[in-house]
Formats: structure tokens, sequence, C-alpha cells
């Protein structure tokens, strides 16, 4: 069976990159350059006609969304250790993981781009100060609901530890106090040790800064 993963170095995909490298299967990537508007291209709006990344082929069927990605490769493939094994703890990943795709990956994405948004440079402006404060909560907040815990969810490892380093990252790189957040680091430190983890960072030749 083939596997064919497009990314974008450092983008959400890392999360789905991180779990395909976690199962252990083979795969090839394609790398997408979004500031040259590789994702705005025929060959992969045919693909993906969303123009997000990441998109994942598997066996020549399209598969789309963090969230859908990793669900199938750590679910679908169990050996590997990073899904859940009680149907509880499967809901609180799924959980877990709609809330950063759909809220605070959303958040950043004002932060970042506010000309998708609104109109004008002031507006643009305003959209930008609010989404900064309110992805500031939401990193406090993740670092609250890490409290007490080894994992994310349950006490072990999964692919939803691999996804909050996305945001992690995100926050370290517009100069976020992320460092200061005990939890979260202390979480952070552990992922960024982990052997797949490290490689794909290589591989997309990205860094924590």
């Amino acid at each position: 069976m083939s596997i064919k993963l497009y990314y974008a170095p450092g983008a959400c995909s890392l999360a789905s990159h991180i779990a395909l490298e976690e199962v252990g299967l083979p795969y090839e990537t394609v790398r997408l350059n979004l500031q040259a508007g590789d994702q705005t291209k025929p060959e992969y709006l045919a693909l993906n006609p969303r123009g997000r990344v990441p998109t994942v082929i598997v066996g020549g069927e399209i598969l789309t969304e963090n969230v859908g990605i990793m669900a199938y490769f750590a679910g679908g493939y169990p050996r590997a250790g990073i899904w859940p094994k009680d149907t509880w703890h499967q809901a609180k990943a799924l959980s877990t993981m709609a809330w950063l795709s759909n809220t605070v990956h959303a958040t950043y994405g004002h932060l970042l781009r506010p000309q998708r948004y609104v109109d004008g440079e002031g507006h643009q402006e305003a959209v930008k100060a609010k989404a900064r404060t309110m992805y500031g909560a939401q990193l406090e907040e993740i670092d609250r609901l890490l409290a007490g815990r080894q994992w994310c969810i349950g006490t072990s490892y999964s692919v939803v530890d691999a996804y909050l380093l996305v945001f992690y990252r995100w926050g370290n790189r517009n100069q976020f106090p992320v460092k200061s957040l005990r939890n979260y680091t202390a979480l952070m430190d552990k992922v960024l040790a982990r052997a797949a983890v490290k490689k794909v960072m290589a591989d997309e030749g990205i860094t924590l800064d």
C-alpha cells in the first residue's frame, strides 16, 4: 500500500507527519511552499480543493484534515501505541483534537492572516490584536488542562501530544511566553525527545524557534 503525505514545513501538517512516522509505515512526502502558493496550484487543488495541508493519499484514496489523518493512522495501527485503547479516552482524544483544530488553530489564523477575514489595515490590526490575546489565553488553557498529567490523554503518549507541539511551536515563534507555561513545557520536552519527532523536524528542516 502506497502512502504519500503532502505537507508544509512547520505548518499544522507537522502533527500528521509525526503520526505517520510514529506508526512506522513506509511513506513518501511532498513538500509544499505555502508562501510560493503551491497549495493553490491546479495539481494540488485536484487533490484538496480547500488548498490546505495536510493531504494524504493512501492506496489511491485521499484523506484531508489533521484530525481525520491522525485518527486513521493512530487508531488503525494500534501496535504503534499512539492511540488510546479505551473508548472514553478515544473520545477525549477526538474532542481535544477537534478543539485544537476548530478553535485554537482558527485563532492563530486570525493572528497570522487577518486579511482573510477583514479588509482595511486598521481593521486587520484590530483582528490581530484580539487574536493575539485569545491565542495567549488558549495556550494558558492548555497549560491548565495538563496540570497533574504526564500526557494529555490517559497515561501514555498519543497523537494529541504531537498535535500540541504545533501550537506550542507557533507560540514560541511569535514571542508568546510559552516556556513559562510549566505543564505545557514539561510535556513538550518529552515530545521533542521522541525519535520520530526528532526525525520529522529534521526532515522538515525546522526547530522549535
